[in-house]
Order: C-alpha cells, then structure tokens, then sequence
C-alpha cells in the first residue's frame, strides 16, 4: 500500500516534471526567436531557472525510482553478493537520511523566505518560498522513494541465497 502510494505520487510528479521540460521548451524556442525578431522577453532567464527547479526536483524521485542515479557498478560487482546488498542498504539508508534532512531543512527555509525574508527573482518579483517548498516535495519523495528501496534491499539481504538456509 505504502509502495503503491508513493509510486503514484512519483509518477505525477514525472509528468509534472515533462509539462515543465515541454513548457521550458517552447518558452526557450519563443524567447530567442522574439529576441530575434521582435522584442526580447523581459526575465526570460529567471523563468528558466525557476523552471528548472521544478524540473529538477519533481524528476529526482522518478529517478531514483528507476534506478537512473549514478553508481559505482564497476568496483561493487566484484564483492559478494551479501556485501553488495549490505552496500545496497547502507547507500539507500545514506539517501533516505539525506533527503529527508535536506527536505526538513527547506520546510524551514521555504517559511523563512515567506514571512521573515522575502526574496524575490531581481526583474519580475517573482517570490522564491514556492520554489523552496518545491524543493521540499522533491527531496521528501526522493528519501520515500529511497525508504522503498531501502525495504527491498533489507528483504532482499535477509533472503537466502542460493539455497541456504531455510526450510529444508
């Protein structure tokens, strides 16, 4: 149930993170030719750049659902079996320990930027806390997503292997 729930919200957040690839796409596409043709798009930059927070933080939890982050296979192959899923389990608890953190600390960020420090985007005001609770969402359901591996990693070190071991 726990899996089921957390894989839908990490798939609305994949196609969330698609719109915005798509928006930024075409948005990119008319900035440049207006840059070109007609008048140039007052904060075209800063639209991006707050595009690609959404992007980046809404496409971490699909990433680390499909296993797309980097890894070290090369060297780690070549240990055991067990070492490699004891391995598996320390890196999973590592990400779930780090992003729940990093969520955590934008939640109070994200409040600060709200009430006691407004910031804003220099040319369009645009303020910043709903991009830093963007970044909460995004490593929250990163470090979910890495608890589910982290359970299937502990299922997966506790299960004989090859045979050995239980019933026989």
């Amino acid at each position: 149930m726990l899996a089921k729930t957390i894989n839908q919200i990490t798939h609305v957040t994949k196609w969330l993170a698609l719109a915005t690839m798509g928006f930024m796409m075409l948005f990119i596409t008319f900035a440049v030719l207006s840059r070109t043709l007609f008048t140039p798009i007052v904060g075209d930059v800063e639209i991006v750049r707050l595009g690609m927070v959404v992007l980046i933080m809404f496409g971490l939890a699909y990433t680390q659902n499909v296993d797309g982050h980097i890894s070290i296979g090369l060297l780690v192959e070549r240990f055991p079996i067990k070492i490699q899923q004891f391995l598996d389990i320390f890196g999973s608890l590592l990400t779930l320990v780090i992003t729940i953190t990093i969520g955590v600390i934008f939640v109070n960020v994200g409040q600060m930027h709200r009430t006691e420090m407004p910031l804003t985007t220099d040319l369009l005001g645009i303020p910043f806390y709903p991009f830093d609770f963007i970044i909460v969402i995004g490593f929250i359901l990163w470090g979910l997503e890495a608890l589910l591996r982290l359970i299937i990693a502990i299922q997966a070190f506790f299960k004989p292997v090859n045979g050995q071991g239980g019933d026989t």
